[in-house]
């Protein structure tokens, strides 16, 4: 048995999201558009950066660490109630009663699918709290700045500097950078980076500004509502689960939710 700490994997998985996004940005010729980016843009999107990948992504797993993944995935995917909150106190929002109930349902619905895992409430579910208010300023402020850029280098760019500080931290704390010999013994270990970095963090990350750029940050922060019950979905058809009645009822309040927030007035898509 080994340990792998969590800022370490997250750290490659960034890493490699950001090879990815490197070479997808040269091979569609758009890699030189960076140097054009305004110096004041460019503290902007470093920034974010460090908001998602040092500090956000940082919190979560402390979260899961001090309390357990099914108290830190439910108070982080309550996500859009604090993007609701902080749009509506930066002024980019107006107050909506239809997507306030939304995402009360929405966060209801989290809360029963995840239930049946139980849940700890303690320094975990701040630290939970906190990553979910991070995430929540990233992306308000990532609707700005990824107007002017385009989805791939608003990351080449935010990625660069939450890994230059994740760095910084973990050799400051003497954890180090490698990964532990045993890791590599593991095809399936490997395989699993690679699919994270790759896909989640380099491909989704492109689609997940793409929706930012064209929806509301309340529409683009839905997807976290919809997670816990896409996942169990995924565990019942891999691996067959079986869900209890808990669920279910918690995927049709989700369900509710999502579409209260989409059919919303003030968050429709952007033409």
């Amino acid at each position: 048995m080994f340990f792998v700490d969590a800022v370490v994997l997250t750290f490659y998985r960034f890493a490699l999201g950001l090879v990815t996004l490197i070479v997808f940005a040269y091979y569609k010729n758009i890699l030189g558009e960076i140097k054009k980016i305004a110096p004041a843009e460019l503290r902007t999107l470093a920034l974010l950066g460090i908001i998602n990948t040092a500090l956000a992504m940082s919190l979560l797993q402390l979260a899961v660490k001090y309390s357990n993944a099914a108290t830190a995935a439910v108070i982080f995917c309550s996500n859009p109630f604090f993007v609701f909150i902080f749009s509506i106190m930066s002024g980019e929002e107006k107050f909506n009663m239809r997507c306030f109930a939304g995402i009360l349902a929405g966060i209801g619905g989290v809360v029963l699918v995840m239930s049946r895992h139980g849940f700890h409430i303690g320094a975990g579910a701040i630290f939970a709290v906190l990553a979910s208010m991070m995430f929540a300023v990233y992306l308000i402020a990532n609707k700005k700045a990824a107007a002017h850029c385009k989805p791939v280098n608003v990351n080449i760019v935010s990625f660069f500097a939450g890994l230059v500080v994740t760095a910084a931290y973990l050799l400051v704390s003497g954890r180090g950078l490698l990964l532990p010999h045993e890791f590599y013994s593991e095809p399936a270990n490997i395989l699993i980076l690679l699919f994270l970095g790759i896909a989640v963090s380099g491909a989704g990350y492109i689609t997940f500004i793409n929706t930012i750029k064209r929806y509301s940050p309340i529409s683009a922060s839905v997807i976290f509502l919809l997670k816990p019950a896409l996942a169990t979905i995924f565990a019942v058809a891999l691996i067959g689960e079986k869900p209890d009645a808990m669920f279910y009822y918690g995927l049709l309040l989700v369900m509710a939710g999502s579409w209260l927030i989409l059919s919303s007035k003030y968050y429709k898509t952007v033409h």
